[in-house]
């Protein structure tokens, strides 16, 4: 069973993509803060990670990103943002080794499919 792990400031978010994902099967983490997130993710090392671009406490997705693919150079990133900024950002996720980018908002189905498509490659 894929494991994933969402990190994103916005509970709503986070509720909704998480009941989602584990209504599809997958075994789901969640954190509000990056910090948190990245304690989960050394402990339980999952498959997927859905990280939001701009956290409002502690460190911010683009550093997340860089730690989680130190710690797990193979674990699939899908950066998730609600700011205009996106083909900067969209660039430097990628360059850092983001598998993804989704736009804020997005469908549930958007975000299923994705992380479904990026964990069977």
């Amino acid at each position: 069973m894929h494991k994933v792990l969402i990190i994103d400031d916005e509970e709503t978010v986070i509720n909704n993509t998480g009941d989602y994902l584990k209504a599809k099967g997958y075994t789901v983490f969640t954190s509000l803060d990056g910090e948190t997130g990245l304690e989960i993710l050394k402990k339980e090392s999952p498959h997927a990670l859905i990280l939001d671009l701009h956290l409002k406490d502690g460190p911010i997705g683009i550093q997340i990103l860089r730690v989680a693919k130190e710690l797990k150079p193979d674990i699939k990133v899908i950066m998730f943002t609600g700011f205009g900024e996106e083909e900067d950002s969209k660039r430097s996720c990628m360059e850092l080794g983001a598998s993804a980018f989704l736009s804020k908002p997005t469908s549930l189905k958007n975000i299923s499919e994705t992380v479904e498509n990026l964990l069977k490659g």
